[in-house]
């Protein structure tokens, strides 16, 4: 689990809401990794894990905020999740641009981080 700590939390977060049998092993397992390694996004993800996040729900793509910070100029719809060019007339919580580390797990845990900083934690999204 340790190469993609970032999707396997993301992961557990869905199958304890469900109740999927065994998933609590895995989640103290991947909380423990998570606060091991320390980087971006891992301790907000932790805690999430864990159960005990007080950070409000949105249904947003941690790829789409990643992508968004390395071009810069979007915005974050705060109702929707969805992550909107600014000169296609998004509204919305600006997303810094920014210089994200190598890999896709560490690009969504600076978005992760970034997100709980704005008082919100990733929830999946619905149709």
């Amino acid at each position: 689990m340790r190469p993609v700590l970032q999707y396997a939390g993301d992961v557990l977060v869905a199958a304890l809401a469900q109740g999927v049998a065994g998933a609590d092993a895995l989640a103290r397992e991947c909380v423990q990794e998570l606060r091991r390694r320390g980087a971006p996004g891992d301790a907000e993800l932790a805690d999430e894990v864990a159960g005990v996040s007080r950070l409000a729900g949105l249904p947003v793509d941690l790829g789409a905020v990643a992508a968004a910070m390395d071009d810069g100029f979007h915005v974050l719809d705060v109702e929707r999740g969805d992550v909107i060019p600014v000169d296609e007339g998004g509204e919305g919580l600006p997303i810094p641009p920014g210089v994200l580390p190598e890999g896709e797990d560490a690009r969504r845990g600076v978005a992760r981080r970034w997100l709980a900083e704005q008082g919100f934690r990733r929830v999946r999204r619905g149709l």
